[in-house]
């Protein structure tokens, strides 16, 4: 008798071939469009960095929110690449490789904040907001109770909708603030459009999907994400700019 378990000593093979996992693709792309327009529609200032007019307490305010999202998201995607290792070894190979890259992007972050006045002493000394504490937490009470899905649901979320927005996102502040001071969320923008981080995520998510339940878990997990991070949206708004 061997008493081990949650190993990965096996390479499960994915619920979906390849082909069928590209149709399921484009049906999460299509989910995602329309949870894109309903944020357009809901969520103020959800456009504010496209606008005529930049706030800038509002822009200094979002950077150092995301230096803290991804300085707490690697300690807990981490945890999530520990749990993927138990079920799916290439998965948590692909996934280690991928947060490898992405949990050092706060620099990139910290430099166009340090463009914008904002020191790092500063970042250090701004609590994150109460959103983006439960959004971390999110991945802690999933990763414990639920799937690990839920923290790969949510980087392809965020790659699929930045790949959409972004590119019009960077060159609004490019033309406001200059390229010198947006350097580093060009850089961001250039590293994800580039490598496809959205198929990229898509590889990984689709080897940690087993059966049509766990498939249909992935738009709950989406509706799950939106809703915790336009909590940081109006959080940020009534914050900054009412």
């Amino acid at each position: 008798m061997n008493r081990v378990r949650n190993t990965g000593i096996t390479y499960p093979q994915p619920y979906f071939s390849e082909s069928e996992g590209l149709q399921k693709k484009a049906e999460l792309d299509a989910y995602l469009d329309k949870k894109m327009e309903e944020w357009r529609r809901t969520v103020p200032f959800a456009s504010h960095f496209t606008d005529s007019e930049l706030d800038q307490a509002y822009y200094r305010r979002t950077l150092i929110e995301h230096v803290w999202r991804i300085r707490l998201s690697r300690v807990a995607q981490s945890k999530a690449i520990y749990k993927i290792a138990q079920i799916s070894p290439k998965a948590a190979h692909d996934y280690a490789l991928y947060q490898g890259e992405e949990m050092l992007h706060d620099k990139l972050f910290v430099a166009d904040a340090e463009a914008a006045g904002v020191t790092e002493e500063e970042i250090r000394n701004t609590e994150p907001y109460l959103s983006t504490k439960l959004f971390i937490g999110f991945f802690y009470y999933a990763l414990e109770h639920e799937s690990p899905i839920a923290p790969v649901v949510s980087n392809y979320l965020v790659e699929y909708t930045q790949a959409k927005l972004q590119p019009g996102i960077v060159k609004s502040l490019q033309d406001k603030l200059g390229k010198e001071k947006v350097k580093g969320q060009a850089a961001h923008l250039h590293v994800d459009t580039t490598e496809d981080h959205s198929m990229e995520m898509w590889k990984i998510l689709s080897q940690l999907i087993f059966s049509e339940e766990d498939f249909r878990s992935v738009f709950k997990y989406i509706d799950d994400v939106q809703d915790v991070l336009a909590m940081f949206f109006r959080e940020i708004y009534e914050d900054t700019v009412m």
